[in-house]
């Protein structure tokens, strides 16, 4: 699905409604957004983001890197692990 957004004066986009349907947004719904190769990944999110910054809370790791730096970590290490598993 293709669609053009417009950036507004406060750095705000809006999604086109046919894109917003299809994803089964409402009012309020978290997005994930990512650069990759130049271009802005954008992703619903399926999880509250929320509930795992309170679960990383207490773990050491949070006083070194952000909620959003520790799952960046995780998914490259676990893409490593699949990589290699699968002599990819």
């Amino acid at each position: 699905m293709d669609g053009i957004l417009t950036l507004s004066s406060k750095n705000q986009l809006t999604l086109p409604v046919s894109m917003v349907s299809f994803l089964g947004l409402d009012k309020g719904a978290k997005l994930w957004t990512k650069i990759v190769n130049n271009m802005i990944v954008i992703e619903k999110v399926n999880d509250s983001w929320d509930d795992l910054h309170g679960f990383l809370a207490d773990n050491p790791i949070s006083k070194k890197y952000s909620t959003l730096e520790v799952i960046e970590l995780a998914k490259k290490r676990e893409a490593k692990r699949l990589a290699k598993k699968y002599g990819v």
